[in-house]
């Protein structure tokens, strides 16, 4: 009973030990690259994407309102509603938006829109070209991590009753608990629209790029409704 598994105390020990360290620091090193992102050399496609990494989700839905605007495919009431005109947009996002104006209140479209699949196909892109965080990798990585870290708990558990528990045993065990509950906390945790170094670099490039950012619609893409030309209308739309 001294010598459990075959290995001696301080042996396993040490080994423990590393084990216990490796997991975590490996998940780190990967979440740390998904953060970093890549770029394949080519330049951002539309306005939207512009938007997306610019300031995510809620960008996005005001840079298609500030788009439809400019095209007249809506109106601004005097009360600060929207309204649709007999003008019907073509792309996917302003299309969606388009339906939904009938439906929801103005200050709601933000979130209606972000749960949309054209939202969520505008973020799959971007996500296969690097330029934002792929969310889903990182939580599995941490969620895998977690696993690992349940069954070194469980293996150091059972080596700590069978030996009486020296110090290390007792201490490594629980810096695998503590870090099984950091792994799981990672995991579960949802950063959805976070952008990439590479996705900033990006970014960094289009603002200077007037065939993406031009008129009220690039400026309210890099800058939100505050930046709309007309100020009367910046200051109506911010409340929206």
């Amino acid at each position: 009973m001294n010598e459990p598994w075959g290995i001696q105390g301080p042996a396993f020990a040490w080994l423990y030990g590393c084990l216990v360290v490796l997991p975590f620091l490996l998940a780190g090193l990967w979440a740390q690259s998904l953060r970093r992102g890549f770029h394949d050399g080519g330049r951002l496609p539309s306005v939207r994407h512009v938007a997306a990494l610019a300031g995510g989700t809620a960008r996005v839905t005001e840079t298609v309102v500030a788009s439809m605007l400019e095209r007249e495919q809506a109106r601004l009431g005097r009360s600060g509603r929207l309204y649709r005109t007999p003008l019907v947009p073509v792309d996917p996002l302003g299309l969606e938006l388009y339906g939904e104006l009938s439906s929801f209140p103005d200050h709601e479209l933000r979130a209606t829109m972000s749960r949309g699949p054209a939202m969520r196909a505008l973020w799959a892109d971007l996500s296969r070209r690097g330029l934002v965080v792929a969310e889903g990798r990182r939580r599995l990585t941490w969620r895998i991590t977690a696993t690992v870290y349940a069954v070194l708990l469980a293996i150091g558990t059972v080596r700590w009753i069978a030996t009486a528990g020296t110090v290390l045993l007792t201490v490594f065990p629980v810096v695998a608990l503590a870090l099984l509950i950091v792994a799981l906390r990672f995991g579960r945790t949802d950063y959805e629209g976070r952008t990439t170094a590479a996705g900033r670099a990006v970014l960094a490039e289009a603002e200077t790029d007037q065939s993406l950012v031009s008129g009220a619609t690039g400026a309210v893409a890099l800058r939100g409704f505050a930046a709309y030309p007309d100020r009367e209308f910046a200051a109506v739309l911010s409340r929206c």
